[in-house]
C-alpha cells in the first residue's frame, strides 16, 4: 500500500479539526485574511467506457484532483494537492484512494529582468515537463500524456524545482488564447534535481534525477503560438540494487491558438526511471516514441473534433512496438469538457478496440 495514502477518515477528522479551530479563533481577522489568500479547485475525470474486443463495459473514475493553494506573503506561497484515483491492484483493489500529489513551498524571485517571473519550488514539487504539455494539449480527460504513458516521464515529484519566463510576457489577450501559464515572449524554461521515482513512489537508493526545460517562441510578434521545446531527463532507474542508467531527449513542436492545437513530438532515451526497461545485467534497453495531436475548434460554437497518434518502440531481444490511433468530438462549457471518442490499440499482434464517454468537471 502506498505509504501516501490517507484514510477517509482521517481526512474528516483533520476537516473537523480546522474547522473547529477557525470557529472558536479569538482573531477573526486572520481567519478572513487566510480565506481571502487562498484558493480551492478541483478536477475530475469520469467516463464510461465500452471495449469492444473484450465485449466489457463499465463506468469509472479515471483520475481527480482537489488542491488548495495559499498566499502566506506577496513572494511566498503553498499549495497541497490530493490525487484521487482507483486502486487496481491488491487487495484494495476497487478501493478509491487519495494520496499527495503536491505539497511545497513556493518563493517567488526577482521580475526585473531578462528572465522574468522567476519562481523556487521545494517539497513535493511539479517536474519540467509533464504540467507544461497539459498547458498545451488540454486533453487528459482523454488520456495520459505520451511520455507518462509509457513510463520514461512523471509529473510530479519530490525535490526542488527552478523556473520561469524569458522577455516580458504576452499581451493579455493573447493570453486569452493561450493562457497564462508559462507566458515569456520569447519562451519559458524550468529545471530540477529529484528522486526519480514519481510522486507515487518512495526513494529506493541515493541516486538523484536531473530533468530541464526550454521552451522558445520564435516568432512572438507574428505567430506567438508556435513553440519550439527541448526536454533531457538523466539519471539512474528507482530500485534497490544495481540500479541501470537511464537517458531521454524528447523534442516537440506545438501551435496553438484560439481555434487549433497541433502538437508533435519525438523522444528517443535508454532504459526508465521505474527500472523496467533493461536487461538481467541492468543495460537498458533502447526506446523511442512518436505522439502526434490536433485539435480543431468548429466555427462559433462550443465544440471541437480532436485526434491522436501514438508510436512506442523498444529494443529488447524482438523489437517490440506498441501504436495507438484515436479520436473524437469535444464539447466544452465553462472550465469542462464532454468527449466522445473511439481508440484501437496494436501491439504483440494484438487489437484492442473501445470507445468512451468522459466527462471532465473543473472549478
Amino acid at each position: 500500500m502506498n505509504i501516501y495514502k490517507f484514510s477517509s477518515k482521517k481526512i474528516i477528522f483533520i476537516l473537523l479539526f480546522v474547522s473547529c479551530l477557525s470557529g472558536f479563533s479569538q482573531d477573526s481577522t486572520k481567519v478572513q485574511k487566510f480565506i481571502k489568500q487562498t484558493d480551492i479547485s478541483g478536477q475530475w475525470f469520469l467516463a464510461y467506457n465500452y471495449n469492444i474486443t473484450d465485449n466489457f463495459n463499465q463506468f469509472k473514475l479515471k483520475r481527480g484532483y482537489f488542491t488548495i493553494k495559499t498566499d502566506l506573503s506577496p513572494n511566498i506561497s503553498m499549495r497541497y494537492t490530493q490525487d484521487i484515483t482507483l486502486d487496481n491492484e491488491g487487495s484494495d483493489a476497487g478501493n478509491v484512494e487519495i494520496r499527495l500529489k503536491y505539497l511545497y513551498m513556493k518563493f517567488k524571485g526577482p521580475n526585473d529582468c531578462f528572465l522574468r517571473n522567476t519562481y523556487l519550488e521545494f517539497g513535493l514539487v511539479h517536474r519540467p515537463w509533464l504540467d507544461f504539455e497539459q498547458k498545451i494539449n488540454g486533453f487528459r480527460v482523454y488520456e495520459k500524456m505520451f511520455s507518462e504513458k509509457y513510463q520514461v516521464l512523471n509529473s510530479a515529484d519530490f525535490g526542488i524545482t527552478f523556473g520561469g519566463n524569458i522577455g516580458g510576457e504576452l499581451s493579455k489577450d493573447i493570453q486569452k488564447n493561450l493562457g497564462k501559464e508559462h507566458s515569456g515572449k520569447f519562451g519559458s524554461y524550468t529545471f530540477g534535481i529529484y528522486n526519480g521515482g514519481g510522486y507515487h513512489a518512495i526513494e529506493y537508493n541515493n541516486n538523484k534525477t536531473f530533468e530541464a526545460r526550454i521552451s522558445l517562441r520564435p516568432l512572438p510578434d507574428l505567430f506567438p503560438g508556435i513553440q519550439l521545446n527541448y526536454v533531457s531527463s538523466i539519471g539512474k532507474s528507482n530500485i534497490e540494487t544495481n540500479p541501470g542508467n537511464f537517458n531521454l531527449n524528447l523534442f516537440y513542436l506545438s501551435t496553438k491558438s484560439k481555434y487549433h492545437t497541433f502538437t508533435a513530438q519525438y523522444f528517443f532515451g535508454k532504459g526508465n526511471y521505474t527500472g523496467e526497461y533493461y536487461d538481467v545485467s541492468n543495460i537498458p534497453h533502447e526506446n523511442e516514441g512518436i505522439s502526434l495531436f490536433a485539435e480543431i475548434r468548429l466555427p462559433k460554437t462550443d465544440f471541437s473534433v480532436f485526434s491522436r497518434y501514438d508510436f512506442f518502440g523498444l529494443q529488447q531481444d524482438n523489437y517490440f512496438k506498441k501504436e495507438a490511433f484515436g479520436g473524437g468530438l469535444a464539447y466544452h462549457f465553462l472550465k469542462n469538457k464532454f468527449v466522445v471518442f473511439y481508440q484501437t490499440d496494436f501491439y504483440s499482434g494484438y487489437r484492442d478496440i473501445f470507445v468512451e464517454a468522459a466527462l471532465e468537471i473543473a472549478f
